[in-house]
């Protein structure tokens, strides 16, 4: 939904700067195709391949961190830990593989919250190194919703005043119509749940070839998993079902919280569009209009509430025999006020 109203707002601008006329001040700074059609009209916005093309405001692209920074946090965090637990493998109980295994193994399942507890620290030593741990994950945890809520709240801004940017060039009835033509993109909410679904099968094929469960705790066992919610009743107790574990674990709660944040975006562009339309309707008859409206121009606005009905048939909110009815609802109230005006000025007589 942004990128439409990014090449929206990139072809008004455009039309802007060849007719030399004024960019609002504060404005997104927008990257523009030189090759752009100059007309600014809705139907050349939607059917201009260049328009489609522009890409996002540079201070929306600026606004995103670096995610290969937080790569390598977690990079570091994990190395750090499987060394850690490494190092105290003597001091972890459980059931064991192999010792380096196990520790990435004990890593990842900490890290996720899945915490099975078929291996767990029993010495004060690993206890407070894995309180450590877990303390420092959830604080990186943090940091990948703040990330996540920054994005969706920036996504939501830059909407709002691309639509209200485009309100200033092609006036607020033309940005409804465009918001109304706006469809909410529920492509990658799909594909991650259908990456889900594959991931959850390939998990169940693993624990029953390769761990031995029945059907229906396979089933359990990677819905306790891909949960986070690992009850430890079933896990992975085999070296090579434990490697496998390691990735499907990982990758399986990142595809889930990938899932909830593409979920999270769709909301936002829900109620983001609810909101810009509650903002341009506000802008339609504007309190400078209505004032405006007291002195009839070539006999086309008579007062404030022919006004709003002119308002309302330019947005195709009512049909003109709409009007006449309204019209003569108006002048019967108006005919009733000045009749109770007439009674109180006669009592006070």
């Amino acid at each position: 939904m942004m990128g439409h109203f990014n090449s929206i707002i990139a072809m008004a601008s455009n039309a802007a700067k060849k007719a030399k006329l004024p960019i609002a001040a504060g404005s997104p700074t927008l990257t523009n195709d030189e090759n752009a059609p100059e007309k600014t009209s809705s139907q050349s916005c939607k059917t201009t391949p260049a328009a489609a093309n522009c890409t996002p405001p540079i201070t929306f692209r600026t606004d995103c961190p670096d995610l290969k920074w937080l790569g390598i946090y977690f990079g570091i965090y994990i190395g750090v830990g499987t060394t850690s637990f490494y190092a105290l493998k003597d001091h972890i109980r459980g059931k064991k593989t192999n010792d380096f295994i196990d520790s990435l193994y004990l890593c990842v399942v900490t890290m996720t919250t899945v915490g099975y507890g078929d291996l767990v620290p029993h010495s004060f030593v690993s206890q407070l190194i894995c309180s450590i741990f877990i303390t420092v994950g959830m604080c990186l945890v943090g940091i990948v919703v703040k990330i996540a809520a920054s994005y969706l709240v920036v996504k939501q801004q830059m909407v709002l005043v691309n639509a209200l940017h485009l309100s200033k060039k092609l006036g607020p009835i033309e940005a409804l119509k465009e918001i109304e033509n706006l469809k909410i993109d529920y492509t990658k909410c799909v594909i991650s749940l259908i990456a889900m679904a594959v991931h959850f099968v390939i998990g169940i094929f693993v624990l029953v070839t390769v761990e031995g469960m029945d059907f229906t705790d396979a089933i359990y066992c990677a819905c306790t998993t891909m949960t986070t919610v690992g009850f430890g009743d079933e896990s992975f107790s085999s070296e090579f079902g434990r490697t496998f574990g390691i990735v499907w674990i990982a990758t399986g709660t990142s595809c889930l919280g990938q899932l909830l944040l593409y979920i999270a975006e769709v909301y936002t562009d829900i109620e983001t569009k609810k909101l810009v339309k509650s903002v341009l309707t506000s802008d339609i008859i504007a309190k400078k209009d209505l004032e405006a409206a007291d002195n009839p121009e070539n006999d086309q606005v008579y007062g404030a509430a022919d006004f709003i009905l002119y308002k309302l048939k330019e947005m195709g909110k009512i049909k003109q025999e709409d009007i006449s009815v309204a019209m003569k609802d108006i002048d019967t109230v108006i005919k009733d006020l000045d009749v109770d005006h007439q009674s109180d000025s006669s009592q006070k007589k």
